[in-house]
């Protein structure tokens, strides 16, 4: 979230944000610190805030909401089949994604949401994750390969899919550090663990038990994969709600 905004505001000159979320507690939480860091950190102001219930279908009214607002990034974080109806029917409002004023940047838009809303309803919005399909290290041109070899060439890995795989890993390092099964164990030799094989590259876990973790930023293209336009320099500390944020 944050170093998305950074991103947003130092790379596009972003000064009114306008927050979208599905109607629960991820991106109302998320959002809460969005518009923290965005009023008190980055000095920039907040022009619009809606929820919409999950599986909500009609975007129309929001969409004339934005196009009054004009604001310079709308940060989104519609979940699920509720993102399939919101980008057709921005593309059917006649709003182009590829400029850049709104620039529509989402953290819950994977490969496997374009998946159903189709890459060439999605062109040109960015977002803000770890992980991306078509990150080119060694680890993840591997773990692509043999992935779709198991399930398929038509099959797609998003952030979500990635970090579903690296969980067993992490915790195999954590019971061999422990040398032991014992769940309170396994926990108290959790921090610390590195992990060098994952796709993404690298990650270690925080004391917090999240992970050490490089953000990227993806701009979405027509076949459905993300072109990574940004990566943080240095691993980012992971704080799942950061004092002040409150």
């Amino acid at each position: 979230i944050l170093e998305g905004l950074d991103w947003a505001a130092r790379e596009k000159g972003a000064k009114k944000f306008y927050l979208l979320g599905s109607d629960y507690i991820w991106p109302r939480t998320s959002n809460k610190i969005a518009r923290k860091h965005i009023e008190n950190v980055l000095g920039s102001k907040v022009v619009g805030e809606e929820y919409y219930p999950l599986g909500h279908t009609q975007f129309n009214s929001v969409i004339n909401k934005i196009k009054l607002k004009k604001p310079d990034v709308v940060f989104i974080s519609v979940v699920g089949g509720s993102n399939v109806a919101f980008y057709k029917q921005l593309k059917a409002a006649g709003i182009d994604m590829g400029k850049e004023k709104p620039l529509f940047l989402t953290i819950s838009v994977t490969e496997d949401e374009i998946l159903g809303i189709g890459g060439e309803n999605i062109e040109g919005i960015y977002a803000s994750m770890k992980y991306f399909q078509s990150l080119p290290n060694e680890n993840n041109q591997a773990f692509v390969k043999a992935f779709k070899e198991r399930w398929g060439d038509d099959i797609v890995i998003g952030d979500v899919t990635q970090a579903a795989y690296l969980g067993p890993w992490l915790w195999k390092a954590a019971v061999e550090k422990a040398g032991s099964f014992d769940i309170d164990k396994v926990r108290e030799a959790s921090p610390g663990i590195e992990l060098t094989t994952a796709p993404e590259g690298y990650v270690r876990v925080h004391e917090n038990h999240h992970l050490w973790s490089k953000t990227r930023i993806g701009l979405a293209e027509p076949d459905g994969q993300y072109k990574v336009v940004y990566e943080s320099d240095e691993l980012i500390e992971p704080d799942p709600f950061p004092e002040g944020y409150q």
